[in-house]
């Protein structure tokens, strides 16, 4: 039991070291080297719009142009795909609807995102635990269940959260087919005290459902009478 529970705070702080790592990589991405570029973009334009050196020149700046529009493009995906600012900033719905137009644009997945009965008012490790679930498994369907749609819920009550993903990929065998992303998805929800299940079968679809328990809001303390 000693070897247990050091093992879970040994997997709570690599989790842990993991999420404050890709917010800091996100940040220094999205602060330092996208600004350099688009400071580096604006002089190229200045450039090529006062530029009297012929044809040449200006076709070579507007290559440098390009490839500076490229780049800062590429910094800014990948900063949004290690952890989107808007999940700090407008919460997990509208970072989950993102990812869910980013995956559509790339693999033409068709995903709906629904939100019921959901304040959006989660701990932070909630947030990221229900994000990355779903940005784990929606990379699953893309690139593995050959899906054509998904359907993502969030239900939240007093007292729990849940969270659902329901594909109609090719489906698989769960009791036998469990890849590190799955093992991954179930070790986020288990250490908040959840639960994590899979229900699948060849040739029809998946299932997660992800159960997390919520804190009870604190009850208003009452005034004493002097």
């Amino acid at each position: 039991m000693r070897s247990q529970r050091e093992l879970k705070g040994l997997s709570k702080r690599l989790v842990d070291a993991q999420e404050e790592e890709r917010r800091a990589l996100s940040r220094d991405l999205h602060d330092q080297i996208a600004q350099s570029l688009s400071a580096l973009l604006m002089d190229v334009e200045n450039l090529a719009e006062s530029s009297h050196n012929g044809a040449v020149a200006r076709e070579g700046l507007q290559r440098i142009k390009l490839l500076a529009e490229t780049c800062v493009n590429e910094v800014r995906n990948m900063a949004l795909l290690l952890r989107p600012s808007m999940l700090d900033d407008l919460g997990l719905v509208a970072a989950l609807q993102w990812h869910a137009r980013e995956i559509s644009k790339r693999t033409g997945l068709l995903v709906d995102v629904v939100d019921d009965h959901f304040a959006d008012t989660l701990p932070e490790e909630h947030k990221t635990c229900v994000y990355r679930v779903v940005q784990e498994a929606l990379h699953n369907c893309a690139n593995h269940a050959h899906a054509r749609k998904v359907r993502v819920v969030l239900r939240e009550n007093s007292d729990h959260l849940t969270l659902s993903i329901e594909d109609d990929g090719i489906g698989f065998d769960p009791r036998r087919n469990r890849g590190l992303g799955m093992l991954g998805m179930q070790e986020r929800a288990t250490r908040l005290g959840g639960s994590f299940k899979v229900e699948s079968s060849p040739g029809h679809g998946t299932r997660i459902r992800v159960d997390l328990p919520l804190a009870p809001d604190p009850a208003p303390q009452q005034s004493v009478p002097a």
